[in-house]
């Protein structure tokens, strides 16, 4: 089951993901001509990405005027009359609110305006790709650039609105950039965290240096659905006849510390990325004067068309003893958003203990599985035991888990997990072996198998919700 589109709309390449269900990740969306494979490399996109090249031009038909955007653009098609102009850096005149108009197709427009012909028709086609219908939310990331300025906020957030409309949709989410990318490079976060997001486009190169704004106790996502968050505040959106209303009620994720950003103007022979470098280190000057030094970073996110090698291996040469996080640097910020808008946690950890209870000479003991503090979701397996037979002749065995502060307070007790095996147990054997582990909920999962024959009994199986 698929659900939820996500757009993160470049200044290069704009890349749409969306949630499946069924395995509980989010996927990268093939559109047919609008998107190419970009091949996977060494430096964290294990597979190819599909993303668009964001470029727009106008041609003429015999039905009227056609729009070509991402691939079809760059390739053009045939049978269509093409302008010789091909429209790029559309985000940037939408940052930059640039008002000079030009010749596209017949008309002439204004860069915002042919920015949005290109995101309509993209959020068409996407949604057809999805078979989404007009009131289906549609979820967007908000650029850094954004989050720093109110006013360029208030002016990107329009924007969105009327090319949403544009393209037959009433249902508007917004999510920030920097929060969706960590979360999609698999980056945890706590309440106050400090974090750095470098993105490198093949025309310009950009940090940010964020910090989480969410109070310890409220770190779930899931009533960061339908948000419009922005400077000000996050604010609940309302959508239904091409109305987007909005009050001051709710949180905002992150707040912008200091960003810095250039245009690339190449790099000395030899592959060095002493640019970057420079841009890096004058966001974290930045940062320190505001009273957060580099040492007290959380980690650095690495997004962006253009992550090398060499940049890669610059940044953890930079960034000495913080983890750099650089998983689909490409997709990182629409897989992000796509998890977010499923009401998966970006800032999740387990605040309280969990474990499990069993007989021993001198009464019921406790085995903790989960510590308090804990991430998720997590990268493997949390813990592991080996259960055995209480009585001969036992087949099932039902997992309960206990809450270990106040004494042990079992939390599934109406709903334990029930693994059933085909041959009966003698008292006191190993029968089953058995690891747990987090997804991006929070839940606990369990994978167990048979011991001796290794039949698989659960694979990933939801035993309960951990807070």
């Amino acid at each position: 089951m698929a659900g939820g589109l996500t757009i993160d709309f470049g200044n290069c390449y704009t890349v749409a993901a969306y949630w499946r269900q069924d395995v509980r990740q989010a996927e990268v969306l093939y559109i047919p001509g609008v998107t190419r494979p970009i091949p996977g490399n060494a430096v964290g996109q294990a597979k190819r990405v599909y993303a668009a090249p964001s470029l727009i031009s106008y041609g003429a038909a015999e039905a009227g005027e056609v729009l070509l955007v991402g691939q079809e653009a760059a390739e053009g098609l045939s049978g269509v009359a093409v302008e010789r102009k091909l429209f790029s850096n559309l985000q940037a005149d939408v940052i930059t609110g640039k008002t000079v108009y030009s010749l596209a197709g017949r008309r002439r427009l204004s860069g915002q305006e042919i920015a949005g012909d290109y995101l309509a028709s993209f959020i068409s086609r996407a949604g057809q790709a999805l078979g989404l219908a007009g009131e289906a939310a549609i979820m967007f990331t908000m650029p850094a650039a954004a989050c720093q300025s109110e006013k360029i906020w208030q002016r990107y957030r329009r924007w969105l609105e009327n090319a949403v409309r544009q393209a037959g949709f009433s249902r508007l989410e917004l999510v920030e950039q920097p929060w969706a990318a960590a979360r999609g490079a698999g980056m945890p976060l706590k309440p106050e965290a400090v974090y750095v997001v470098i993105t490198v486009n093949a025309d310009m190169v950009e940090a940010v240096i964020v910090r989480v704004t969410i109070p310890a106790g409220k770190e779930n996502m899931a009533d960061a659905r339908c948000l419009m968050s922005g400077p000000g505040g996050c604010y609940p959106y309302s959508g239904g006849s091409g109305a987007f209303s909005q009050d001051d009620t709710s949180k905002r994720h992150l707040r912008v510390l200091s960003r810095c950003a250039e245009w690339l103007t190449g790099e000395e022979p030899g592959g060095e990325p002493t640019q970057l470098t420079a841009i890096v280190q004058q966001a974290l000057r930045e940062a320190e004067r505001l009273g957060y030094p580099a040492g007290s970073l959380a980690g650095a996110v690495v997004t962006g068309s253009s992550v090398t090698p060499a940049i890669v291996a610059a940044l953890h040469s930079l960034f000495t003893g913080i983890p750099v996080y650089d998983k689909q640097p490409l997709a990182a910020a629409a897989c992000g958003g796509a998890a977010l808008a499923a009401g998966e946690d970006a800032c999740g950890y387990i605040r309280h203990s969990y474990g499990l209870r069993f007989l021993a000479v001198a009464g019921y003991q406790y085995r903790e599985l989960v510590g308090a503090g804990m991430f998720y979701p997590s990268t493997g397996a949390v813990g592991e035991f080996t259960v055995k037979a209480s009585y001969d002749g036992q087949q099932e065995f039902a997992l309960f888990i206990y809450r270990l502060e106040d004494g042990g307070q079992c939390i599934n007790e109406e709903n334990p997990l029930i693994l059933t095996t085909r041959l009966p147990a003698a008292k006191g054997q190993a029968v089953l072996t058995v690891s747990v582990s987090l997804d991006g909920a929070g839940q606990l999962l369990v994978t167990a198998t048979a011991a001796g024959s290794g039949e698989l009994l659960a694979d990933r199986a939801v035993v309960a919700k951990l807070v």
